[in-house]
């Protein structure tokens, strides 16, 4: 890997974010009612742990250590080496 390529993976790893998630399934105490699925998710760094009911809060639960996908600087996803043209 050439200095350049070091570079660039320190950036990224700058930036990077982990995460453990883990999801299980609790029944109900009413056997006709269905199962829920509960779980945590664990920022590595913070070691902070959330805990969700619903699947759809752990896209919030990520947003708030990574911040809005859609502000990320652009340069982070130019490649490195430009396509070769299409003929």
């Amino acid at each position: 890997m050439d200095q350049q390529d070091q570079g660039i993976m320190t950036y990224f790893e700058a930036e990077a974010h982990s995460f453990v998630l883990r999801i299980w399934r609790e029944n109900r105490e009413d056997p006709d009612a269905p199962a829920e699925w509960r779980g945590w998710i664990e920022h590595v760094q913070s070691e902070q742990r959330h805990y969700f009911r619903e699947l759809g809060e752990i896209t919030n639960i990520v947003s708030a250590y990574v911040g809005d996908m859609a502000n990320l600087d652009n340069q982070v996803f130019m490649p490195i080496q430009p396509k070769s043209e299409e003929k």
